[in-house]
């Protein structure tokens, strides 16, 4: 899978709330077929009690604007095994396969006055339209790897179960901030925006989360685009 971290409790800017989720996701530009990076914000909420620790994501599926492309050719292939990653951490992987990184990550344990706590996030390309998030706890002494893959305009990250506390023995993200920045190589971009700017003025990004108990929540998130005058017109 969107430069100052998540503040004050909520996702920042016109995000879209649901019971679940909120969601903000843009690109870096709103200029059309521009190189672009990818800036999502999402502030995980327990349906009850926004205040209390979220039911644990399993699947994130992000959806891009129509006319969205990817070159995965761009970024190099960082191929050491999963346990490699773990193990050793940011240093396992090449400097050029680097993707992103998490800006306030944080997640919940549930264990009563624990709070949040911070996560150090970074993303590596591994090729074949896929990538991997390593999630570093600031706390304890764990690492843990998301699965990510791209088919068209959509890109899907599983998220494994950590440990953690009451009530259901797993930790849980709470507040997500993952900035890819541009990338481009020979006139090649990895995220390219759509060529054109819709009538209406927006780009639509759309998630689909599901968690561990089954729920499904879906959310939308439209991003202002600059259009192209037309010709005759005043700039």
């Amino acid at each position: 899978m969107l430069s100052a971290a998540i503040v004050a409790g909520a996702v920042p800017g016109a995000a879209q709330a649901g019971p679940r989720f909120d969601y903000r996701q843009v690109f870096t530009t709103s200029a059309p077929g521009a190189s672009t990076g990818i800036d999502t914000q999402i502030l995980y909420k327990h349906p009850d009690d926004p205040d209390a620790k979220p039911i644990p994501v399993r699947q994130e599926v992000f959806t891009f604007p129509v006319g969205t492309r990817f070159d995965e050719s761009v970024v190099p292939d960082c191929t050491v095994s999963d346990l490699q990653l773990q193990l050793q951490g940011v240093s396992a992987c090449p400097a050029a396969t680097w993707l992103g990184s998490g800006h306030g990550n944080t997640s919940m344990t549930g264990f009563p006055g624990a709070g949040e706590n911070p996560v150090l996030v970074n993303a590596f390309d591994f090729g074949s339209d896929r990538f991997r998030v390593l999630g570093e706890s600031e706390d304890l002494p764990l690492r843990f790897i998301a699965h990510g893959e791209g088919t068209g305009r959509t890109r899907t990250v599983d998220v494994p179960a950590t440990p953690g506390g009451p009530p259901d023995g797993e930790g849980a993200l709470r507040r997500v901030r993952n900035i890819f920045p541009p990338r481009s190589a020979g006139g090649r971009a990895a995220v390219r925006t759509p060529r054109k700017c819709p009538s209406s003025g927006t780009w639509t990004f759309k998630a689909r989360l599901t968690f561990a108990d089954g729920g499904v929540e879906r959310n939308v998130h439209r991003m202002p685009c600059r259009r192209r005058a037309r010709r005759g017109t005043a700039r």
